[in-house]
């Protein structure tokens, strides 16, 4: 993991922190609703300012959108895992615990989208172990990231 890892950590607690509003909007957690990842970044960059908010720092392309408690991670062009997307969501579980979905669209080979997910897994546990030292009992990420 790189020098990305503290900025997006900062950005998914702020979310975070907005998601009860949000998840009392959201019924559920859409995933990705495109059909490729190329779709996906031109619709999200087209939309912002408008309900997203667009970055890019080391090359990778990162989307937060704070109504649906969401952000949208893009690696950069020579990336292992290139091209693809993870959508990442705060969701209330069933037992009322606010938990870190992870959905992606990966159009590489398996083992980079692999090594991909497990990237975001163990930032998915940083998140965790931040909610448990801002006194929040740990939750399990839904859907295994």
């Amino acid at each position: 993991m790189n020098s990305r890892i503290v900025p997006t950590l900062a950005a998914l607690l702020a979310v975070l922190a907005l998601s009860d509003q949000a998840l009392a909007q959201q019924s559920a957690a859409p995933g990705i609703n495109y059909p490729s990842v190329a779709a996906a970044l031109k619709d999200l960059e087209s939309r912002d300012g408008k309900d997203t908010v667009v970055t890019h720092g080391d090359g990778w392309t990162t989307v937060n959108e704070p109504a649906a408690a969401a952000q949208w991670s893009f690696p950069p062009v020579g990336h292992a895992a290139y091209p693809a997307v993870l959508r990442r969501t705060m969701v209330r579980g069933a037992d009322g615990q606010v938990q870190v979905r992870t959905d992606h669209l990966c159009e590489s080979p398996a083992a980079a989208c692999q090594a991909l997910l497990a990237e975001f897994a163990q930032l998915n546990e940083r998140i965790e172990q931040a909610k448990r030292g801002r006194g929040r009992p740990p939750t399990v990420p839904a859907n295994g990231g």
